[in-house]
């Protein structure tokens, strides 16, 4: 055992609209009963009504990191192992600069996780449209969603376990359960296996 404090194994599942993110996130809490999800942040605003057309974008990104950063507070009392649908740093694609506004180093927000899983946005525009047309917390164009990929993609490949996926559903899925548990295999033995109190 090494002198670090234990600490908790955090995963991020990210990508561009409509990567598939949510639902490869719903599949790996059913792969890892153990774990705890953590639902989008963004996503719970955008359909309360607290939109970044309604708040501005600098408003709305600070209340989805504050949002984010509560749901992972509380997912934390229930378990070690948590599966993230997005993260503290994806409000940068959005909105550049806004960690520093918010006065939290990047390298701060990305030690939170201790593996981060983009997965790659659908490539053909006409399939795009007709998955993502009744995403309700979703309007972003094809054009649009690749550059969000692009600005996550370089935002996240500062992380020593960033990994980009891409292919089928089942093709991502699997990618993503070999890599978390090959990052959970290297972070044993600073993982802190029990819940917190209170």
């Amino acid at each position: 055992m090494s002198g670090k404090k234990p600490r908790p194994f955090r995963v991020v599942v990210t990508g561009g609209p409509c990567a598939g993110k949510t639902e490869i996130w719903r599949l790996l809490g059913e792969r890892f009963p153990e774990a705890v999800r953590v639902q989008e942040a963004a996503s719970e605003l955008i359909l309360a009504g607290e939109t970044p057309d309604h708040l501005g974008q600098d408003e709305f990104q600070r209340r989805v990191y504050q949002r984010q950063i509560s749901l992972e507070k509380d997912a934390q009392k229930r378990g070690f192992f948590l599966i993230c649908d997005r993260g503290v740093v994806d409000g940068l694609a959005y909105c550049p600069g806004i960690l520093q506004r918010l006065g939290v180093s990047l390298d701060a927000a990305m030690a939170r996780y201790a593996l981060v899983l983009q997965l790659a946005v659908i490539p053909d525009p006409e399939l795009y449209r007709t998955l993502c047309r009744n995403n309700p917390a979703r309007h972003e164009d094809h054009p649009r969603a690749l550059e969000l990929e692009k600005a996550l993609r370089r935002i996240y490949s500062q992380h020593p376990a960033h990994h980009f996926l891409w292919g089928s559903k089942e093709g991502k899925l699997s990618a993503a359960v070999q890599f978390i548990l090959q990052r959970k295999k290297v972070e044993e033995p600073d993982l802190d296996f029990s819940p917190a109190e209170g």
